[in-house]
This record gives C-alpha cells, sequence and structure tokens, in this order.
C-alpha cells in the first residue's frame, strides 16, 4: 500500500520536468495492478494550485483535480480530528510544512509506504515512514527480469 505525495502526482502530467517516467510509469502500474493508494483529500487542492501555478491554465487544473477525484482504487482520508492531531504533531516534531504532514500522517495511520520527491520527506521521517523517491518504489513494486537462456542445440 502506497501514500503518493502530491509532488509525484503533478510530476507524474508534467513531461518537460525530471523523474517524470518514474512518476507515471508507478502510477500506471499502481492502478494496473489495483494496489491501493491512501490519500487526503488535501491532494485535489494542492494539485490544482500546483497545476494552475505552474502552467497558468486553471481549467486545465480544475479538470485535473476532478479526474483524480474519479480515479479508481484511491482511497480519499478526510483530514478529521484524529488525522489533524497526528499530523501536527508529526509537523512540529519533524519540521515538516503542513501539507507534508498530512501525507506522513495518511501514510503512517495505514501502514502505507509515503512516495515523494520531496527531499524532506526521506530525511525527517526515515525513522518513522518508509519514503520512497518514484524510482525507488518502481524498483521495489517490479519484480526482476528473468534471464531463462535456453542452451539447445
Amino acid at each position: 500500500m502506497f501514500t503518493i505525495d502530491a509532488s509525484v502526482w503533478v510530476n507524474a502530467d508534467s513531461p518537460t520536468e525530471p523523474h517524470q517516467p518514474d512518476s507515471r510509469a508507478l502510477l500506471d502500474l499502481l492502478f494496473a495492478r489495483g494496489v491501493p493508494i491512501f490519500v487526503p483529500t488535501l491532494l485535489p487542492a494542492e494539485l490544482a494550485g500546483a497545476i494552475a501555478r505552474t502552467r497558468g491554465d486553471s481549467a486545465l487544473a480544475e479538470e485535473m483535480a476532478k479526474a483524480i477525484l474519479a480515479l479508481p482504487g484511491v482511497r480519499w482520508l478526510a483530514l478529521d480530528d484524529a488525522l489533524a492531531r497526528r499530523a501536527a504533531e508529526l509537523a512540529a516534531r519533524n519540521r515538516l510544512r503542513g501539507a507534508d504532514s498530512v501525507y506522513a500522517a495518511v501514510a503512517l495511520t495505514h501502514g502505507c509506504d509515503l512516495v515523494s520527491l520531496d527531499r524532506e520527506h526521506p530525511t525527517r521521517l526515515a525513522a518513522l515512514v518508509p519514503t520512497l523517491t518514484p524510482a525507488d518504489a518502481l524498483a521495489a513494486s517490479v519484480p526482476p527480469a528473468r534471464h531463462n537462456r535456453c542452451s539447445c542445440g
């Protein structure tokens, strides 16, 4: 199970950005395999804001936010009192930005690996939550190729 930070979702649909092929491939693989993805209901707002700011296209931002809400296999978690308290504790103890602490709280609460392109997640949360880049998550999710060589002949 995975919690996918907004940085990965935005990156997956940004073809000119570094790491885009890994982000896209990971999301495609997880959906193809039906792997549960746990995310906070904060994700569509973060995605829409990032797309509108970086691409200057509010209509595209709204369209992408609606599309992400319709994805199968995504488990949406509301920021209720318990999750908010856990996120605040993580933010304070690990010097995280507010939104970053919400993703960490979701991952920690539901026993997920946190996939992020944020440099602070792996350094500040290493002892609490397994944190992977999209490339690391892909490597862990895809079995190595088998080399069955026939020596017929």
